[in-house]
């Protein structure tokens, strides 16, 4: 039981205005793209805080509601949910990057320093 990402689910659909059965409409119509189909059994157990979503029908559930699946799940994280082209641009910039770095150049904590910058990087855009 998980009553953190079940409160949260339920806010986003306050704020959003949506019901149960809007959820499940809207994520039939990400049914085709993603192949994952959220059911009214599976929505209704994750708002009565049964079950936590698995990864899939996080990131369905999540789209529909427009927020990130780390808030959805309680993490200490802004709500705003990244786009998806976001998401691939950010992934592509990382194989540039990794792509241009000699694997053995730097040792784990060169590595981790390197991390740590992207992500203050990243979080000054917040």
């Amino acid at each position: 039981m998980n009553s953190t990402t079940s409160h949260r689910i339920k806010q986003a659909m306050k704020s959003s205005n949506l019901k149960q059965i809007d959820i499940v409409n809207k994520a039939k119509t990400l049914e085709k793209e993603t192949g994952i189909k959220l059911s009214k059994t599976d929505l209704s157990q994750y708002v009565n805080g049964k079950v936590i979503p698995g990864q899939k029908k996080l990131y369905v559930l999540a789209k529909v509601l427009n927020v990130s699946e780390a808030w959805l799940l309680g993490y200490d994280v802004e709500s705003e949910r990244i786009s998806d082209q976001k998401r691939e641009n950010f992934n592509q910039q990382q194989e540039t990057i990794a792509g241009h770095a000699n694997k053995d150049e730097f040792t784990p904590e060169e590595w981790q320093e390197i991390e740590n910058f992207m992500q203050w990087v990243r979080d000054r855009k917040k």
